[in-house]
């Protein structure tokens, strides 16, 4: 497939989110395609983390000690170091340990995508491609320009290969970190957009049976037209009965009384006149084959709301699976990017507004790359809590239309099929966590109430810290 050819399914359309997956060892790979390597990826990842573990420790001290840190600076860092170089490894074995699980959604929503296709959905994969695109561009432009940054920053107090290692390093954790939310904010796209194709298919159907409710329904002038077949038919009822009286005696008289009214078409096709035969048939079969349509476009009904129902169940499923499989890693990175912003706000307030220490070229230096850090991890949490928010509002948006066909459908066997869709629903609840954590538009809320208590708190204890002599400056 070439760079910007359209996709024509989803695995092409997220071939660059699964290649990069493979490239920093979130991934099993496949070679040749279709044979996974659990254990040689699994060697790979190690060996990713190894040169990630000895950079963290080494090169990221020539960074740091730049700019001289205050005591509870220092252990700031310190505690983040650790807690960050733990969490790069915990995050490469659950995604070495989910891929097969990960595949497995990928494949359902592919047959998810087929049986919209034959429904009349059309599925398109363009938007998802040139997203996937359009922000690994960003993300690659705003990484390079932030190695430059830190590369000028650096290069005045160490040599060029420090530099350059401190840069990969960092460089390979903020890449991490990021492909995975990015990853999961893939997922619960496709899924929105999937819930999108299910209310659309579920407001057409609506429709399709306020019409045919109103031509399957006999109406006014239905039962009119009824009366006045009856009653032409009337005359030659008549002149039947008389003539069966003659002509039949005992059990046959009274056999002849009761002729069923399914009977009377051939008798009065055998017995009478062109002109009521013609009429009395044409009203006949008219009635006929309007009642087997009513009944097969019952039927349809209730074969499509059975399909459509068992679609929205299996995008609960895969809804669920993907909190599972991204569940620990999002928390994770929840708690990380709590940590930095309560990291880097009290870093500015001691900095800027307290006035610690004095404004210099390393120091606006390092508060331009934290305040890009700041706005990366910002626009995360935002894009990811919108898109779980959205894509929830249109999974139980199904509720409301349901419920808007079960008022105008009288059928029972769709009414009944309307009923066990609505309980589905409301037993089970469209809903994006990440290990307890509720990802809808209070996610920056709590995060910011968090950094809030956890900053005050700081600033006292740094007070007293920096006032206490017994404790040695770094």
């Amino acid at each position: 497939m070439k760079f910007f050819e359209r996709p024509k399914c989803l695995t092409e359309a997220i071939a660059p989110v699964i290649t990069l997956d493979r490239l920093m060892g979130l991934r099993v790979f496949e070679y040749p395609r279709g044979q996974p390597r659990p254990l040689l990826s699994l060697i790979y990842l190690l060996l990713l983390y190894c040169l990630y573990y000895s950079g963290s420790w080494y090169l990221g001290e020539e960074y740091y000690l730049i700019v001289k840190l205050m005591k509870l600076e220092y252990f700031l860092y310190k505690v983040l170091n650790y807690i960050t170089v733990a969490m790069i490894i915990v995050k490469l074995l659950l995604g070495w340990w989910y891929t097969k699980r990960l595949k497995t959604c990928y494949n359902k929503i592919i047959e998810i995508d087929e049986t919209l296709r034959q429904l009349g959905s059309t599925i398109n994969y363009d938007r998802i491609y040139f997203i996937i695109i359009g922000v690994l561009i960003i993300w690659f432009t705003i990484g390079f320009s932030l190695g430059i940054v830190i590369f000028i920053a650096m290069r005045t107090h160490t040599n060029v290969y420090k530099t350059v290692g401190a840069i990969v390093t960092y460089g390979y954790g903020m890449t991490v970190n990021s492909i995975i939310i990015f990853e999961f904010y893939i997922f619960v796209k496709c899924l929105q957009m999937r819930f999108d194709l299910v209310n659309q298919l579920l407001h057409k159907h609506s429709a399709l049976s306020t019409k045919v409710m109103k031509l399957g329904t006999f109406e006014i002038q239905d039962f009119a037209e009824i009366i006045n077949v009856e009653q032409q038919c009337l005359l030659p009822t008549k002149i039947l009965s008389k003539w069966c009286q003659k002509r039949l005696s005992g059990k046959k008289m009274q056999s002849a009384k009761n002729i069923s009214v399914l009977e009377k078409p051939n008798l009065v096709k055998s017995y009478f006149p062109p002109h009521f035969q013609k009429q009395f048939d044409r009203e006949f079969r008219n009635r006929s084959q309007k009642h087997n349509s009513v009944m097969t476009k019952c039927q349809e009904r209730k074969y499509l709301l059975q399909i459509i129902k068992q679609v929205h169940l299996e995008l609960c499923k895969i809804s669920k699976t993907i909190c599972i499989i991204f569940g620990v890693q999002t928390a994770c990175e929840i708690g990380m990017i709590t940590i930095f912003f309560t990291g880097t706000l009290y870093i500015f307030s001691m900095r800027y507004i307290i006035r610690q220490h004095k404004i210099t070229d390393n120091l606006l230096q390092q508060t331009s790359t934290m305040m890009i850090m700041c706005i990366i991890n910002i626009l995360k949490i935002i894009f990811l809590s919108r898109v779980c928010k959205h894509a929830a509002n249109k999974g139980n948006k199904t509720v409301e239309i349901i419920y808007s066909i079960y008022g105008c459908d009288e059928a029972s066997g769709v009414q009944e099929e309307i009923q066990q869709f609505g309980i589905q629903i409301l037993q089970s609840p469209v809903r994006f966590f990440a290990y307890g954590i509720s990802l809808d538009n209070h996610v920056l809320t709590m995060i910011l109430k968090a950094v809030t208590t956890y900053l005050v708190i700081m600033i006292q204890v740094s007070n007293s810290l920096e006032s206490n002599k017994d404790i040695q400056d770094t």
